[in-house]
């Protein structure tokens, strides 16, 4: 009798927690959590994690939030960038760019200077520097000689182009035009049939124009 008292005196609870851990213990780990998964689904059960969990995964899932929102973030502002810097450079060639990072020259200054994003790429800045013709007739030259390097890669225009822009830009001395040619052979090479070309100190006389131009705001 006073055995089905004390029977009857257990706590239920502690009852079905030691059944339930005497019918699971023989099994392994997938196989408790399938049973259990179960039992809870018949009896209806919403799983749910104990509060202070709950609190810890509100805060570190805040938090991964915020992080993924920043990286989301960075990413787009560096493919926001790339792109702009992509539309920037669009149209000029390979070794223009190389250049260009050289001489520490972007496509945001260029732009002050040249017609940059399309196909023919060419000089639209409102005066080249020189006190004489002579002296801008060089300039346009060189500068037109740097638009030519920008679409084609090479730095070489023709005579009628040259002698537009000189027009163009007050510098067109038709009676020393030959003359003055000669004299900048360090910089140009070529002639009238087969056109102007930049030589290695002409294109480092026109990158230092360049700078010059665009340090000054000419």
């Amino acid at each position: 009798m006073a055995s089905k008292k004390a029977v009857a005196s257990v706590d239920p609870e502690f009852a079905a927690i030691s059944a339930v851990y005497e019918a699971l213990s023989s099994l392994d780990v997938t196989s408790q959590r399938r049973v259990l998964s179960y039992v809870m689904s018949k009896l209806g059960i919403e799983t749910a994690p104990p509060e202070s969990s709950m609190r810890m995964e509100d805060r570190t899932g805040s938090g991964a939030a915020d992080s993924d929102a920043s990286r989301d973030s960075d990413r787009g502002a560096r493919a926001s960038q790339q792109g702009s810097t992509e539309a920037d450079t669009d149209g000029i060639s390979a070794v223009a760019l190389k250049w260009m990072r050289r001489s520490g020259l972007d496509s945001s200054r260029l732009g002050d200077l040249y017609s940059l994003g399309v196909d023919d790429i060419d000089l639209v800045v409102k005066s080249v520097p020189g006190k004489t013709k002579k002296d801008r007739m060089l300039s346009v030259i060189l500068l037109k000689g740097i638009a030519a390097y920008l679409s084609t890669g090479v730095a070489r225009v023709s005579h009628a182009h040259v002698k537009e822009a000189c027009l163009h830009y007050d510098a067109y001395d038709q009676a020393n035009f030959a003359k003055h040619l000669r004299s900048f052979s360090p910089e140009v090479s070529g002639d009238v049939g087969s056109g102007f070309t930049l030589t290695p100190r002409g294109l480092t006389r026109a990158t230092e124009t360049i700078k010059s131009m665009l340090g000054s705001g000419e």
